[in-house]
């Protein structure tokens, strides 16, 4: 009979859900099983934050469609990872939290890092248990893995005193370690309801289609391309869905935004919306759809289909599956000058911005900062975005590549900084092969830093080009615009830091760019490096994003 303790359990669960990495920092509470995974050939990747581990596992889901795990030690440990937590439970992405916990002895005694973390992370998490007894642990780890996925995903949280993670039990005898802990079953629309949609989509002379993070989480890239072509539907995609009709494809327009003027024009003159798998909020506002459009909902959650607007129908179920059988059941569209009209308003957008791009005003202008990025992202590119005018504009300029190769600040509403570093590193460690790019702010630079020596520590290589406009400059214009002045603002000012030189430091490779016909260049001799690099592009602060 083999003797096993709690964190040998942990790792068995994770080896049979197909978890490559684990992201944390050692702990004590958890330590057993982090060596037990370490072991078995699950590597634990070592930050210096766990914000970011928390972080690094969303960018693992968003990179590959996957739960990530992260770890936290008891008390702290644990809280450092809330704020992933719900950025995750904002962005639908599944996740697994692991936080360690005092014994069960030592609960309400004072003892170090005892703290009733549960009712914190019930708060941010589709499900949040603690582990009562060792012998449970293969039960209450797969269900977590099965509640991160089912449905509309999430983060779940589970949580292990020292005692269970450390105690031993006999395997054979005791412990249950089921085959599989998630149904595979997808559900579909009645042929009924096929043939109501399919009718309505067809009777369509202007449709749209709007596909959002529940079709990526359904993987459903093939059936969507499929649909559209079929139909000869414009595409918007967002949030996780960034990239699952590559931008490159005709009918793909641009981000699936009202702040994008493409997107808000083709909203307010198209008589059918398609909504595939996504919802109305910060970056799509119910008020973008006239009431004269028709809209098909598409949606795993049936309480979602009618949330802030009237729907002309609903079909509750998946959306890989759903998507399929309404092109096997429709005849193809044809919807050329409709198309037309999308590209030629697309190409207008592009030229209208076309002298920024080759601006060679000092400090550099950064949509020619965008420009030359643009220039240098393929296929085997993937592209992370951070910040605050950093972020609005590398997500309306920079193009998806495929399915999560986009990994952005903007995939939700919660909008915290310092995404960028870690969803860079998780994208790597997911894709060795593709070339990862981040741009990112000064400001949101700042919150990973120091996770370049962690970069160096397992040799994961990634580009990093910051817009450094030596200030919060999102926040600095928006409240010059209020104000109707620019004055001397509160908080708001950075320094013209080289944070190029941080790059020395750890070992990584650096440059500062201050002319605008040297971006290209660095980023060239940075993408040909062997090692993490750093480029610092000193940017306008007075050019706010703006459309």
């Amino acid at each position: 009979m083999a003797l096993v303790n709690g964190g040998k359990l942990i790792q068995k669960v994770f080896e049979k859900e197909g978890v490559k990495y684990i992201f944390g920092i050692p702990g004590g509470h958890i330590y057993p099983m982090m060596e037990a995974c370490e072991a078995a050939g699950i590597k634990f990747i070592g930050v210096r934050n766990e914000m970011n581990a928390a972080f690094m596992a969303e960018g693992w889901a968003f990179a590959t469609g996957k739960p990530g795990v992260c770890t936290g030690t008891a008390g702290p440990g644990a809280t450092n990872m809330v704020t992933g937590a719900a950025n995750a439970y904002c962005n639908q992405a599944p996740m697994i939290l692991v936080g360690g916990k005092a014994r069960v002895c030592e609960y309400e005694s004072n003892q170090l890092q005892d703290f009733n973390t549960m009712d914190v992370f019930k708060a941010c998490t589709k499900y949040a248990r603690q582990i009562p007894d060792g012998n449970r642990i293969p039960e209450y780890f797969g269900r977590a893995f099965a509640e991160a996925r089912r449905n509309t995903p999430g983060p779940v949280y589970v949580e292990i005193p020292r005692d269970k993670v450390e105690a031993c039990v006999y395997e054979e005898d005791t412990v249950y370690l089921q085959d599989t802990w998630q149904c595979e079953t997808r559900p579909a629309a009645s042929q009924a309801d096929i043939a109501k949609a399919v009718e309505m989509i067809q009777n369509a002379k202007m449709p749209v289609a709007i596909v959002g993070s529940g079709a990526f989480w359904s993987d459903a890239a093939k059936e969507v391309t499929e649909f559209i072509e079929k139909g000869n539907i414009p595409v918007f995609t967002r949030n996780a869905a960034r990239g699952l009709v590559p931008d490159y494809h005709p009918l793909a327009m641009c981000i699936g935004s009202d702040k994008h003027p493409v997107c808000a024009a083709a909203l307010q003159n198209a008589d059918l919306v398609i909504m595939i798998g996504t919802r109305t909020g910060y970056t799509l506002s119910k008020e973008a759809f006239p009431k004269t459009a028709k809209i098909l909902r598409i949606d795993i959650n049936g309480s979602a289909i009618s949330d802030q607007l009237d729907i002309a129908m609903g079909l509750v179920g998946d959306a890989k599956t759903i998507v399929a059988q309404l092109t096997e059941a429709m005849q193809p569209g044809d919807h050329k000058e409709w198309v037309g009209q999308l590209v030629e308003s697309r190409d207008a957008m592009v030229g209208f911005m076309g002298q920024a791009f080759t601006s060679p005003q000092v400090p550099i202008h950064p949509l020619r900062l965008c420009a030359e990025l643009r220039q240098r992202i393929d296929k085997d590119t993937i592209v992370v975005i951070d910040g605050g005018d950093a972020a609005s504009w590398g997500n309306m300029l920079l193009p998806a590549m495929g399915p999560g190769q986009l990994l952005t600040i903007a995939t939700g509403s919660f909008g915290p900084l310092g995404v960028g570093v870690p969803y860079a590193m998780a994208a790597k460690l997911a894709h060795p092969d593709k070339k990862v790019i981040l741009l990112t702010g000064d400001g949101a630079f700042g919150y990973g830093a120091m996770e370049y020596d962690t970069m160096m520590r397992y040799g994961i290589n990634i580009t990093t080009v910051i817009l450094n406009d030596s200030c919060w400059g999102m926040i600095k214009n928006s409240e010059a615009k209020r104000s109707g002045q620019d004055k001397e603002f509160v908080g708001l000012y950075l320094r013209d830091t080289n944070y190029e030189k941080l790059a020395d430091v750890v070992g990584c490779y650096g440059e500062q760019v201050t002319k605008p016909e040297d971006i290209g260049p660095a980023i060239d001799r940075a993408l040909a490096q062997d090692k993490p690099s750093i480029i610092n592009v000193m940017t306008d602060v007075k050019i706010g994003f703006a459309f």
